[in-house]
């Protein structure tokens, strides 16, 4: 309404304006007209009293015309204004961004959207009661105090700031600011759109650029990013300097500056990755450097290039590694290692060599000693057949113990001469079925003792791949240790089988002999060591030496399982090279 009262003014002013100029010039004109006609006093003054009836009966239709005229231009301006004003309080109140109209002076919110109240959390009665200090966090405050005061009028972009909601949710907004007339105050309106998203992700991505950024600076390696041709460095990371003895500076200035500090000798190993970094899209090398101050440095160098969603090359970056110190211990560790090559077999040759005699020694040793032992054992026999009515009866005892004694010595010199054939003598694979073997073995065990009756348990083949000459005596000696500990049993069994749960798919020699603790099984396979005495169990306690010797050679492993009265189990692997084997000193 404000709107058309000054039309309404200007319309009467120019009515009564026009109203005057007409009636002067009516007056002057028609005097005029009518001195011009006649000079007849009667007739001028009958004339004079028409022309006054005229111009009012004139001038009263020509104002009805324009009062008329004037109301219903001011009625269309009115219903124009009042449909304008609808529609924009419309367009403001169901704006989708939250939009608000506030007092220049008081700062106090006189309209608000639904936006607004929906994006803040004040009911509008709330709304109207606050300022903008209000929806201001408390420290933003003086700012915003002080940016008002210099501000211009008119259309503005403030920008980002921070709002606080009524749940206390601090929020960035930007916002836009007009100034507006509202209920005859200056007020301005202004439009927030909430921006808090784009601003926290910003302020990740630079956290995480400034965290990128300070990783690369205290890397000891040297980093470097270029464009999609390389000719323009983007980034060199300080780290470049220590290794190069070029600033980074340096380096963006001159990108070829790099391949001209390349030792001469490697210059074509490092034009060639840059060729095939292009072709392959990654390439490493290593080369030598000059620095500027002479020194020579090796230099590891990875590069690849970088794809965007559509493989198209975006750009090439790059780790540069100082490996000086890493040639170095190389050269000194290849130094080292022919010195140890020699020494190595420098000493394997005096091994051999003493290998080789102690082997002789050994069987010599046991020539010697089992000649005497024959000697012991037929005069003992000779004397028990002549002298036996003299010896009497203590000294038959004698002569047995020490017919026993001469036979335990010369067990002993046989297992002896086992374990170094076992230790040293070339392997020779073949395929080997088990099953028979152990029946022959068993069959002799049998012989010698035909009153005992032992259950044997064995599929009907069980091949290896083993030394025949070897894998006999290993075993004969696991047989012979159940054949032995079942002794004192009715019902005595031994079992060969292959245990497919085991790990490593085992072979065992099983028994329910007397068995023993386990606590102590780690001492088994040394020489001489027994579990039980000699006046229980016989034997010379390197049975199960040279077994773990055969079972080594053949690249196996070999354990055992006891339970004190109720058997032991003895597992044991062969995982032998193909073809034949020297014996390893």
């Amino acid at each position: 309404m404000k709107t058309i009262l000054p039309s309404v003014v200007r319309t009467a002013l120019g009515i009564g304006v026009l109203y005057a100029v007409l009636g002067v010039v009516w007056i002057f004109g028609s005097d005029a007209l009518v001195a011009s006609i006649s000079t007849d006093p009667q007739w001028t003054a009958s004339a004079q009293r028409y022309k006054g009836i005229f111009y009012v009966l004139s001038t009263s239709l020509a104002l009805i015309f324009l009062i008329n005229a004037g109301y219903k231009r001011l009625f269309q301006a009115q219903a124009r204004a009042e449909s304008t004003e609808l529609r924009m309080r419309d367009m403001f109140l169901q704006h989708p961004q939250p939009m608000w109209v506030y007092d220049k002076e008081t700062l106090g919110f006189l309209a608000v959207n639904d936006a607004a109240i929906r994006y803040y959390g004040y009911s509008r009665d709330e709304f109207m009661r606050l300022t903008l200090k209000d929806i201001r966090p408390a420290e933003d405050v003086p700012g915003f105090l002080a940016a008002r005061q210099n501000a211009m009028g008119g259309h503005r972009d403030i920008g980002v700031v921070r709002h606080r909601k009524k749940t206390g949710e601090v929020v960035f907004v930007h916002l836009a600011l007009h100034g507006v007339q509202f209920a005859g105050r200056q007020a301005a309106m202004v439009m927030a759109l909430d921006v808090t998203a784009e601003v926290l992700s910003k302020r990740a991505l630079e956290r995480q650029e400034a965290q990128f950024r300070q990783l690369h600076q205290s890397l000891a390696d040297g980093l470097w990013i270029a464009n999609a041709d390389g000719r323009t460095l983007l980034y060199v990371s300080p780290a470049v300097e220590h290794i190069y003895g070029h600033s980074p500076e340096a380096l963006i200035a001159n990108p070829d500056l790099w391949l001209e500090v390349v030792h001469p000798d490697d210059a074509g190993i490092a034009a060639a990755s840059r060729h095939t970094l292009l072709a392959k899209g990654e390439a490493s090398c290593e080369y030598r450097i000059r620095t500027p101050s002479g020194e020579v440095k090796w230099v590891s160098d990875r590069k690849r290039l970088i794809f965007d969603d559509e493989r198209l090359v975006t750009m090439m970056g790059g780790i540069l590694k100082d490996i000086t110190a890493n040639k170095e211990r190389e050269t000194l560790r290849e130094a080292s290692h022919l010195d140890l090559e020699r020494q190595v077999a420098q000493r394997t040759s005096e091994l051999q060599r003493v290998n080789a005699e102690l082997d002789a020694f050994a069987r010599t040793i046991a020539h010697d000693l089992r000649a005497p032992l024959t000697t012991v054992a037929g005069y003992t026999q000779l004397l028990k057949k002549r002298y036996a009515s003299a010896l009497g009866d203590e000294g038959a005892r004698m002569m047995t113990r020490i017919d026993r004694s001469a036979k335990q010595m010369a067990n002993l010199i046989d297992d002896l001469l086992a374990l170094s054939r076992a230790s040293t003598a070339q392997l020779n694979i073949r395929n080997v079925d088990l099953v028979p073997l152990a029946r022959e073995i068993l069959e002799e065990l049998q012989d010698q003792a035909p009153e005992r009756k032992v259950r044997f348990d064995a599929p009907e083949s069980l091949r290896v791949q083993a030394d025949l000459s070897l894998v006999r005596p290993l075993l004969a000696n696991l047989l012979s240790n159940a054949w032995k500990f079942t002794g004192r049993r009715e019902d005595a069994s031994i079992r060969l089988f292959q245990d497919i749960a085991a790990p490593e798919a085992a072979i065992c020699v099983q028994d329910n002999g007397v068995g023993f603790d386990t606590d102590g099984a780690g001492l088994i396979f040394q020489p001489f060591q027994r579990f039980h005495s000699a006046s229980e169990f016989s034997g010379t306690g390197i049975g199960l030496t040279t077994c773990e010797r055969i079972v080594s050679r053949h690249g196996g492993r070999i354990w055992l399982e006891s339970t004190p009265g109720e058997g032991t189990s003895v597992f044991f692997t062969l995982a032998p090279k193909t073809g034949t084997e020297n014996p390893q000193p």
